[in-house]
């Protein structure tokens, strides 16, 4: 898996992990998120695959990140990543075919826990 390591320490702020697409929009709509806020997620449809879910003003777009056979990762086939790290510092640079540069991950929002 691509998110071992250091690396996953840094990708903390960013993969929410299984969260579902309609869970996503929430977050990403929520007034501490401005556009280009983001975060990848496990795909719900394609084990194995990721979503990226990016604010583009007062919706929410999402793109399927695919898997190569060899490893390495891409959305478009033309442009591919070794890691889902270099991927998101690739489209924070450059919109490359999205709808936005990615800018800041998703704010985590902790909602405290009622304890009975």
């Amino acid at each position: 898996m691509a998110l071992e390591g250091s690396e996953g320490d840094a990708m903390a702020a960013w993969y929410f992990r299984k969260i579902k697409r309609i869970e996503a929009e929430k977050k990403l709509l929520l007034p501490e998120n401005e556009h280009g806020a983001f975060l990848i997620r496990d795909s719900e449809s394609r084990h194995n695959d990721y979503s990226l879910s990016v604010r583009d003003g007062d919706t929410v777009k999402h793109y399927r990140i695919r898997q190569l056979d060899e490893g390495g990762f891409f959305i478009a086939r033309r442009t591919t990543f070794r890691t889902l790290q270099e991927l998101v510092e690739h489209y924070s640079k450059d919109a490359d075919g999205l709808c936005v540069n990615l800018c800041k991950p998703c704010v985590q929002v902790s909602h405290k826990k009622v304890v009975k």
